[in-house]
């Protein structure tokens, strides 16, 4: 019992350190920025968008890691493990437009139609959105011990709740405006943790069978 528990433990230190160049987050972090303008030009492409993401994410992040971080530090295969299933994020999603969609009815019962609508619009949707944002770094601290996925978790949450509530933005503007907070953190902090790690591991150069380089 003892040998499988350290096991997990060695898997899950692995794990972290997979998070350690900054590169989910500079991906992350471009991704946000680039919903956080499409809010601002056109808001039909975000499905479109959103969907490159999630089929395209981990093999962009994977081709990089074989360009800059593999041949640095090497390669662990540890064992195999449940992806994300594209389909059950998209489901997900789907629900989530539905669990909207039938906040709107509970409003308006509630609190009139008008007020209702406003009251969603204004506070509940840049508020549930961050929520919905947080699961996936919430998730990433739970599994993996990954620290930081609890700071972009509150951040998503918090952004989603004072921004509208201070009166910054509100409605779709909210949403627009915590992407954009939160990727430009995630960027920067991307870039950070990448140039250090660049630094810190630089490529092993070759030596020769007779010990030269």
């Amino acid at each position: 019992m003892s040998q499988n528990l350290d096991l997990k433990e060695i898997e899950r230190r692995v794990h972290q350190s997979v998070f350690q160049d900054g590169l989910m987050e500079i991906i992350m972090g471009g991704f946000l920025l680039v919903v956080s303008a499409l809010f601002a030009i056109s808001m039909k492409w975000i499905p479109l968008i959103s969907m490159l993401v999630i089929f395209l994410g981990n093999p962009l992040l994977e081709r990089a890691k074989k360009r800059y971080i593999y041949p640095r530090i090497g390669y662990v295969k540890l064992r195999p493990e449940k992806e994300a299933d594209p389909k059950g994020i998209a489901v997900a999603a789907i629900v989530f437009v539905v669990i909207l969609l039938s906040s709107i009815g509970i409003f308006n019962l509630t609190m009139g139609k008008d007020r209702g609508w406003a009251f969603w619009f204004k506070y509940f949707l840049p508020g549930s959105t961050g929520f919905m944002l947080a699961i996936g770094p919430f998730w990433l601290g739970e599994t993996y011990g990954v620290r930081r996925g609890y700071v972009f978790a509150v951040l998503f949450l918090l952004s989603g709740i004072v921004i509208p509530v201070l009166g910054i933005a509100s409605g779709y503007e909210a949403i627009g405006f915590e992407c954009l907070l939160v990727g430009v953190i995630s960027l920067i902090s991307g870039v950070i943790m990448f140039t250090r790690f660049l630094r810190k591991y630089p490529i092993p150069v070759e030596v020769g069978s007779n010990g030269n380089n």
